[in-house]
C-alpha cells in the first residue's frame, strides 16, 4: 500500500483550537456544543468533538500567519457570541481544573462510538483540550523528514504551552496533565523515526492489516504527517487561554518548518539526532516541570535548563524570521519572553490557587479574563 500525500503548493498554516464550553456562574463544564454549533449549521469550520462540552474551531488554510491570526480571532469571536446568547462562556486550556469526566456526555457520532467500544477507559477520560498547528508541505519525503526533525524540540512546546495542572480538583504536580492523558491513547506519543515517505507507507499498512488502527487518523503521534491535508501537524500543545500564546507557539512552529525545509539539503542533518531514551526522558521532564526542567542535551547525559533553552531558540527563530523577510513571524513570536517572564499558564495557576486556596473558579474566572482581553495576567 502506498498512502497518497495530498502535497501543499506552498508553506501553508492552518490550526485547530479545541475549546470548552462552561457555565459562567459556577465555571463548570456544560454540555454546550450542540446548541453552539446548532446555531452554526453549515459552517464546516466549527466542530463536535468526543464531549458535548467541546468545540473545535479551525481555521482554514492560510497562505501566512497574519490571514492565520485574523481568521482565528474571527472565528473565536462568532463561537464566543453564540455561546454567550446560550448563557455560556469559552474557556481555554489543556485541562478544566476540577471538572470529572464521568459526568460529561459523549457526542453521539458513529466515530466517537466507534472508538469508545475499541479503546474504552482511556476514551472515556479524555476530557482534554488542544491546540494542533498544521504547517504545508510540498512532498511526502519531506514531511517525514520534518517530523523527524520536529522531535528534539517538542520538550519546548510542551513547556511552554503547558496549561493543565488540575485534573479533577487536585494539583496532579505536573506542567501538563493532557500531555499525560493523551499518551494513554494507542499509537499516541512520540512517533517512531522514520526514513522516507515509502516506510511510513509500509508501517500504515502494517497497521491497518493488523486492525491496530482503521485509518491514518487513528495515528495520534505528538507530530505526524496528515495526507489527506499534505501538512505536517504539531499536536503536543495545550490549548492556551490568550491568542497571543497560541499564535507564539503557532509561530514557533511554522519557522521551525521553515528551517528544517532550508537546512534538508545541507550534509549531516541526521547527524545529532538524539537518541530514544533521551526524547522520551526530555518528554517527560517537560511535562512534569514545564520550563524548569532540566533537559539532556546530549549522548553524555550534560541537561540545561528547558527555560534557557527556549530563551535560546526564540532568539535563534527571531533571526531566522528577520533573514528570510518575516517580519510578521518575529512579532508574532515576540510574546515568548513575556511568557517565561511571567510564567506559562500552568505557573499562573498554581500562583492563584496558592493565593485563593481551593477556589478553582477564581483560576477560570482569571483564565477568562485573559482570553477576552488577550492578556496575560500575572501570576501573584
Amino acid at each position: 500500500m502506498y498512502i497518497k500525500f495530498n502535497a501543499s503548493p506552498a508553506t501553508t498554516v492552518g490550526l485547530e483550537l479545541e475549546v470548552q464550553t462552561i457555565n459562567p456562574r459556577t465555571g463548570e463544564l456544560m454540555a454546550g456544543a450542540y446548541s453552539i454549533l446548532s446555531e452554526l449549521a453549515g459552517q464546516v469550520l466549527f466542530k463536535p468533538e468526543l464531549f458535548s462540552s467541546t468545540i473545535e474551531i479551525n481555521t482554514p488554510v492560510c497562505s501566512n500567519l497574519t490571514e492565520l491570526k485574523e481568521a482565528l480571532e474571527h472565528n473565536l469571536q462568532v463561537v464566543q457570541d453564540v455561546a454567550q446568547k446560550s448563557g455560556l462562556e469559552i474557556l481555554i486550556s489543556g485541562c478544566h481544573p476540577f471538572a470529572n469526566w464521568q459526568q460529561q456526555q459523549i457526542t453521539q457520532q458513529e466515530r466517537y462510538l466507534n472508538l469508545l467500544h475499541r479503546i474504552q477507559w482511556p476514551v472515556r477520560q479524555f476530557l482534554i483540550f488542544g491546540l494542533h498547528v498544521h504547517v504545508g508541505i510540498t512532498d511526502p519525503d519531506t514531511a517525514i523528514y520534518v517530523m523527524n526533525r520536529f522531535l528534539p524540540y517538542l520538550p519546548h512546546l510542551i513547556a511552554l504551552s503547558a496549561s493543565s495542572p488540575f485534573w479533577n480538583g487536585f494539583d496532579t504536580g505536573l506542567a501538563t496533565t493532557r500531555i499525560k492523558i493523551f499518551e494513554e491513547l494507542p499509537n499516541a506519543g512520540i512517533p517512531y523515526y522514520i526514513e522516507g515517505w515509502e516506510n511510513y507507507s509500509k508501517l500504515v499498512e502494517k497497521l491497518i492489516r493488523t486492525n491496530s488502527i482503521d485509518t491514518v487518523r487513528d495515528i495520534w503521534w505528538d507530530v505526524r504527517p496528515h495526507p489527506i491535508f499534505g501538512t505536517v501537524e504539531v499536536r503536543v500543545c495545550d490549548a492556551m487561554p490568550t491568542m497571543k500564546e497560541n499564535m507564539a507557539l503557532t509561530t514557533m512552529i511554522y519557522l521551525l518548518v521553515e528551517k528544517f525545509i532550508r537546512e534538508k539539503t545541507l550534509p549531516d542533518q541526521e547527524k545529532f539526532f538524539p537518541a530514544r531514551w533521551i526524547l522520551e526522558e526530555n518528554k517527560w521532564r517537560a511535562a512534569r516541570y514545564g520550563i524548569y526542567g532540566q533537559i539532556i542535551v546530549n549522548e553524555n547525559g550534560e541537561t540545561r535548563l528547558l527555560k534557557e533553552e527556549i530563551q535560546q531558540l526564540f532568539e535563534d527563530l527571531t533571526q531566522f524570521a528577520e533573514r528570510i523577510d518575516q517580519k510578521e513571524a518575529a512579532d508574532f513570536l515576540s510574546p515568548i519572553p513575556e511568557i517565561l517572564q511571567k510564567g506559562p499558564s500552568y505557573l499562573r495557576q498554581r500562583n492563584w490557587i496558592q493565593k485563593r486556596p481551593g477556589d478553582y473558579k477564581f483560576i477560570i474566572d482569571n483564565m477568562l479574563k485573559e482570553t477576552k482581553e488577550d492578556r496575560i495576567l500575572n501570576g501573584s
